[in-house]
Order: C-alpha cells, then sequence, then structure tokens
C-alpha cells in the first residue's frame, strides 16, 4: 500500500497508464437485458468510483468521507487538511462547464478551513458515444488555476436573479483569450474578496469575512 501518494505522482501515474485515449463501456444489465448508457449525467459518478477502484488494485491509500456529498473527493494522506483531491469531468466535446464549487458553501468553508484552497483537482474529459467512453485529455489543477475573472464580477460565477450559486471554471481546454486564470492563490483570495463587495445577497459584512479568513489564510501558506 502506497501511503500518502501525492496528488502529481497519481497524475502521472494514470498518465502512464494511458489514461488519455483509453476506452470502456457504460451497460446496464437487468432481467437478462443489457442496454448501452449515453445519458452522461451520471458519468461524472461513475469515472470517481472507478478512480476509486483503480487506486485500490494499484495500492494506492486513499480515504473518503462517509458522505459523498462533502469535499473532498477523496483524501491521498493521513489527516484531513492536506492532500485533498477533487474529481472534476467534462463532455470535451464542449467546454468545461462543471460546478468548481457552490460559492457559499465554499466561502463560508475558508473561515475555518483554509486548507481547501491548496487541494488538488483531477479533471477528466471525456466522450461518451454508443456507449463508448473516451478519456480524451486529463489536467492536473489548483483552484485558482481553473477560476477567472469576468465582465459581471471579479470572480466568474453561475449567477440567476442576481443569486451566485456555483463558482464556474475558466476554459483551460483551449486556453481562451480573453479573461486568463488566476495568477496565484492570493490573486483567488482578493477576487472572492472583491465579488463580495459586489453582491448583496451576502448577509454579513464583506471586511468581517476578511477579517475571520485572512488569520487562518496566512497560517495555511
Amino acid at each position: 500500500m502506497d501511503y500518502g501518494i501525492k496528488a502529481q505522482a497519481l497524475f502521472d501515474e494514470l498518465k502512464a497508464k494511458h489514461i488519455i485515449g483509453a476506452q470502456g463501456k457504460i451497460s446496464l444489465e437487468l432481467l437478462n437485458l443489457s442496454i448501452d448508457i449515453n445519458d452522461k449525467s451520471a458519468t461524472g459518478n461513475l469515472l470517481q468510483e472507478w478512480l476509486g477502484a483503480w487506486m485500490r488494485l494499484n495500492n494506492i491509500y486513499f480515504r473518503t468521507d462517509a458522505n459523498t456529498q462533502v469535499f473532498p473527493d477523496f483524501y491521498l494522506g493521513s489527516d484531513n487538511t492536506s492532500d485533498l483531491l477533487e474529481v472534476k469531468t467534462f463532455d470535451y466535446n464542449e467546454s468545461p462547464n462543471f460546478d468548481v464549487a457552490p460559492f457559499d458553501a465554499y466561502v463560508d468553508s475558508l473561515k475555518t478551513k483554509p486548507y481547501r484552497l491548496d487541494a488538488d483537482y483531477l479533471i477528466l474529459g471525456y466522450t461518451l458515444e454508443n456507449g463508448i467512453l473516451t478519456i480524451k485529455d486529463v489536467w492536473l489543477k489548483k483552484i485558482w488555476e481553473i477560476t477567472c475573472p469576468a465582465n459581471a464580477l471579479p470572480l466568474r460565477v453561475q449567477r440567476k436573479r442576481g443569486k451566485i450559486y456555483n463558482i464556474r471554471p475558466y476554459n483551460f481546454k483551449n486556453n481562451s483569450t480573453g479573461f486568463q486564470p488566476f495568477a496565484s492563490k492570493e490573486a483567488f483570495v482578493n477576487a472572492i474578496k472583491q465579488t463580495l463587495t459586489q453582491y448583496p445577497m451576502r448577509t454579513e459584512n464583506t471586511e468581517s469575512w476578511v477579517r475571520e479568513v485572512l488569520p487562518h489564510y496566512d497560517s495555511s501558506r
């Protein structure tokens, strides 16, 4: 068992095993009837489950939370504050359109869990055609490398009727022109701060949030 493997080593091992270009099949068998699955809605969960099985097969240590809906998807180390791995997937025929994180929950969590800023994001771009799943590319990124500013706010988000729901990604697949990803963790945190100052639906004072986050944030560097 490889205890405490880093995300970069996991990423390198996946690439060495030729994850890019690898193909599999998604199907369902029930009452002696087998069908190919072409609905992409469950693909992310299936790939996450596959990754866990692959790590077990390769004797790579990891842990998951009993609540599979909470961050992160995998703990690669022995504690809960480092070597955090989140898995994201998207249809490679489109631009990355997954939710990076729920805005309110993520912002609030930084008050007590600043180490979330250093989590790694393993991103799989796939195609699903005629039941055949193909991994087209894979990335390992930090949150500031997959997020960027936008016209409306200093942070690109999903917003409906003025309410912010999710942090949305930069198009890292094509390295799109225009707004670029943040250059550092500090720039990302500052973008959150500036977004809060322009977001009246948050009830707490922005400076109060900053005062709560900064002591933890400084100690997490």
